[in-house]
């Protein structure tokens, strides 16, 4: 009988798969063969967690780490290299030989719907190296070579073909001894990604090809998250600039609020900013219009905040849409600041995001003039404390007056209380705007 011996250590589950397939297998012929599958499926496995684990590594180093080393290009022009300079790619035994390369899918390996849709046009801090290689999609090639001006043929495939077909372009390594990132624009189906409600693995397929038509690729798993999934945080990077991307002030759902503010009588119009005060009353009274549609909707709190995954790098918040918000009558501190931000925007009032390192509420202005906030504590939507006791039409309208003061009291004191601890970071969504689109509805 050949003996055939596979170098696996410390794998007891395979040493005991080998003892059944023994004992059950008296033919030597189907013997070999079972073992060489066995082979073949246990290489492969060792080598896409060798890829996963350079790719997990990777990931590991610091903004300030990365900006500093990496270089990040869209492209390079081998037209414009003489050919005397240029550096044939080597190719020996299935290997480039005289680069190296990694599939790049920054975050861990995991894509997050709402930052590449948010962000396909972002143009922002585009010079931040780290900003450029996370924009848009995250996917890319990383390469490091003694030898400059290689010339390469590069694709990505996506193997569900939902999320995107393939991409394919020439790339010019340029700059020896230099590590370089090389993000592509990928053609994502954003209709796929605004529908993606759970989340779920998905594989990508690297390739590089030299002129001959010799073709090194890599395949990696990859984690599609949910749309819902808010990344605010990756390493030492903040990314919390992306729950503005939530806020959708051009839902068809915002007329119909609207129109109901109209009919609570507290306003005879829907216009903001009509006087030039610092705290204008007219304003404060539309704010309060909404916030008793909201209340009278029965919008509940509800503190379902976490996502399908945990990453210790990756700090992530499950998000409502404004749609579903409404849909459910549920909404967390983040749902429930959505909702009224989107509202007050298509008002043309401006408003704030405050987070702390465990809420989120409203800030807004009631004057174009202003450069003060006031702070609304949306998760008192639900609170009912005045409204219960009372008995006429008009004491129930000064009681929704006083539900709305007492969330704009404690919106205050939430912010002076995270101020003194210097824990608050404000989203001014009119300046993200510019940078960032919504998410779709």
């Amino acid at each position: 009988m050949k003996i055939l011996r596979i170098n696996i250590a410390n794998s007891y589950s395979i040493l005991m798969l080998f003892v059944f397939i023994f004992n059950s297998i008296n033919c030597t012929a189907q013997l070999d063969r079972r073992l060489n599958e066995l082979s073949r499926v246990v290489n492969t496995g060792a080598r896409l967690f060798r890829e996963v684990d350079g790719l997990i590594k990777e990931t590991k180093r610091t903004t300030a780490e990365f900006n500093k080393s990496v270089k990040v290009v869209k492209g390079n022009d081998k037209a414009l290299v003489a050919n005397n300079q240029l550096t044939k790619p080597k190719f020996k035994k299935g290997n480039f030989t005289n680069f190296v390369w990694e599939p790049v899918a920054q975050f861990d390996g995991q894509l997050f719907p709402a930052m590449i849709i948010s962000m396909a046009n972002y143009k922002g801090d585009v010079n931040e190296p780290f900003m450029n290689s996370v924009k848009s999609s995250a996917l890319g090639f990383r390469f490091n070579s003694s030898n400059s001006y290689i010339p390469l043929k590069w694709e990505i495939e996506s193997v569900d073909k939902k999320y995107f077909d393939k991409v394919t372009g020439d790339f010019m390594f340029e700059n020896a001894n230099q590590e370089l990132y090389f993000m592509p624009n990928i053609p994502w189906n954003f209709s796929t990604l605004s529908k993606q409600t759970s989340s779920t693995p998905i594989n990508i397929i690297y390739r590089l090809y030299d002129d001959n038509g010799n073709k090194v690729e890599k395949a990696v798993p990859l984690f599609m998250r949910s749309i819902n999934d808010c990344i605010f945080q990756y390493q030492d990077k903040k990314f919390d600039f992306l729950f503005s991307a939530f806020i959708q002030e051009q839902h068809p759902e915002i007329d119909k609020i609207l129109k109901e503010a109209l009919a609570t009588k507290f306003i005879s119009s829907i216009a903001a900013y009509q006087g030039k005060k610092d705290v204008d009353t007219k304003t404060l009274v539309l704010v309060a219009a909404i916030w008793k549609v909201l209340h009278d909707r029965g919008i509940q709190y509800s503190s379902i905040t976490t996502t399908s995954t945990v990453d210790n790098n990756i700090y992530s918040q499950n998000v409502r849409t404004f749609d579903n918000s409404l849909k459910t009558n549920q909404a967390n501190c983040v749902d429930g600041t959505i909702v009224f931000a989107s509202i007050l925007r298509a008002t043309g009032i401006a408003t704030t995001l405050v987070l702390t390192s465990n809420h989120c509420f409203l800030g807004f202005k009631t004057s174009p003039d202003s450069n003060n906030l006031i702070y609304l504590e949306t998760t008192l939507l639900s609170d009912s404390e005045f409204i219960a006791v009372a008995k006429t039409a008009k004491a129930k309208d000064d009681a929704y007056l006083k539900q709305f003061f007492k969330a704009i009291e404690v919106g205050k004191a939430n912010y002076k209380s995270s101020y003194a601890k210097n824990d608050i970071t404000e989203i001014d969504v009119d300046y993200y705007r510019r940078f960032l689109r919504p998410l779709p509805f």
